[in-house]
């Protein structure tokens, strides 16, 4: 039996990762479902995905969706007259809720249900907590696309940015058209046609609520050293905590003039509506919150509540933080000549990549 595969990039779809394929199937999955738009754009990319040779199947999974049955069978329907007869032949929908499973053509049998199952035990719930709230989704969504465009990504799709960000399609698409200025569209999805500065000054403003910023300082008058406190964070092995400040920027950009910040910024990825700072105490037990911007830093926590980190692994123990969060410490920490020059670092990169691509 063929082994189940999780985030399986579909060649001949751009843009496109499948939840899960099995063999010649692919699994799509959608949580809490609860408008037609929706759906129908499920249904185009499943009947995007059912355009190859090699799958037989695509099987659009619901779990507990706040539609009915009906109202399934009806977008379905409708949706039979709008696709070639070969593509629709290969679509099915799988419900799972309260009362227990149904399905368009037909509920899925016990060994679907179970593949199903691990499919759904395999994306763990996620949900958007109250202390982050739907008011910061288009600052969310705007690191998330600024992220693609720094490292090259190319275009975003909209499934790709519920997905890793943890918001509702409604939600996505409101904060998507909110930087339609910024924005190109095609297939595969959006992406930002330059970095969009006007957008990103209105963020460094509310940056400290947006990543609820957290500052501890040192009263003991022998405060440990950014070095150390970095030492011991490798030596816990979480891999929920990133690098990021200067020693992040370093990361990607060796070559930039880093040199001289006295403290050591973190990325804490949680999901809970309070987040647990007991790995402080194991870095330094003289360490104290502080609320005070005046009152000097030597440790400053910043929150990732999307879904997906987007933490880049590393072999020392912590993984770094993604270059969204290392230029907006630059900038939370004032080292404004620093954060200048770690932009521009990948704009000459992307720079350089474009022509390379114009020149063959």
């Amino acid at each position: 039996m063929a082994d189940l595969r999780f985030g399986f990039r579909l060649d001949h779809v751009p843009g496109f990762v499948a939840d899960a394929v099995l063999g010649d199937t692919i699994f799509e999955v959608l949580s809490g479902l609860r408008d037609g738009r929706r759906l129908r754009a499920a249904l185009v990319d499943m009947a995007r995905a059912a355009d190859a040779e090699w799958v037989k199947h695509v099987v659009l999974v619901l779990d507990r969706p706040r539609i009915t049955v009906t109202r399934l069978r009806e977008e379905w329907n409708g949706a039979r007259s709008v696709f070639r007869p070969d593509l629709f032949d290969r679509l099915a929908i799988a419900v799972r809720d309260e009362a227990g499973w149904d399905g368009i053509p037909s509920a899925p049998d016990s060994s679907q249900q179970a593949v199903i199952e691990q499919i759904l035990n395999h994306e763990g719930p996620w949900t958007v907590t109250h202390a982050r709230g739907s008011a910061n989704a288009s600052q969310d969504i705007l690191r998330l696309l600024v992220h693609q465009w720094l490292l090259g990504k190319g275009p975003a799709t909209i499934k790709w940015l519920m997905k890793t960000s943890g918001y509702s399609y409604p939600t996505v698409a409101k904060g998507v058209d909110q930087l339609g200025f910024y924005l190109k569209r095609d297939r595969g999805g959006v992406e930002l046609k330059q970095f969009p500065r006007d957008e990103w000054i209105r963020l460094l403003a509310v940056s400290d609520a947006a990543r609820q910023t957290v500052r501890f300082t040192d009263r003991s008058g022998q405060p440990r050293s950014p070095v150390s406190l970095m030492r011991r964070l490798r030596q816990l092995r979480r891999t929920d905590i990133a690098v990021g400040g200067i020693w992040g920027a370093a990361h990607y950009h060796p070559d930039l003039d880093l040199v001289g910040n006295p403290r050591l910024d973190l990325s804490l990825h949680s999901k809970k509506a309070n987040a647990d700072y007991g790995f402080v105490q194991r870095l330094d037990p003289g360490l104290e919150q502080t609320t005070s911007r005046g009152e000097a830093a030597t440790l400053v926590i910043h929150l990732v509540r999307r879904r997906e980190s987007l933490f880049e692994p590393s072999d020392e123990g912590s993984p770094w933080a993604d270059p969204v969060e290392c230029l907006l410490d630059l900038h939370e920490a004032r080292l404004e000549a620093q954060a200048r020059d770690f932009l521009r670092s990948f704009t000459a990169t992307r720079a350089a990549a474009l022509t390379r691509g114009q020149g063959q």
